[in-house]
């Protein structure tokens, strides 16, 4: 996985639903899955509960919630798919364990 600077991965968030507004002390958490090989660029944000499949690019910018699929390549707020991997291409430089190591 590569992360470029000044991303957010945020796990928690306040409960606007309990008996004080605008939220309580109550947190919710909900875990971050990111797969292999994902690249995200510079200053995504990452919302609770997000599911990242491999091989997988997040535009720098993005707002990422949900599930992104394996492959997909997204960007926005919210952030959608707008293209994907050639997969094929991705699934022999995966056989071959040509990685780009930092």
């Amino acid at each position: 996985m590569i992360i470029a600077g000044d991303c957010l991965i945020v796990t928690e968030n306040h409960n606007y639903e309990g008996e004080l507004i605008p939220y309580d002390n109550t947190r919710i958490c909900k875990d971050v899955e990111i797969s292999d090989f994902v690249w995200i660029g510079t200053r995504v944000l990452i919302l609770p509960g997000t599911k990242i499949g491999e091989g997988a690019i997040i535009q720098g910018g993005a707002v990422v919630h949900g599930e992104i699929p394996p492959y997909a390549i997204v960007g926005g707020n919210p952030a959608k798919v707008f293209k994907y991997r050639d997969i094929e291409h991705f699934k022999r430089l995966k056989k071959e364990q040509k990685f780009y190591i930092k």
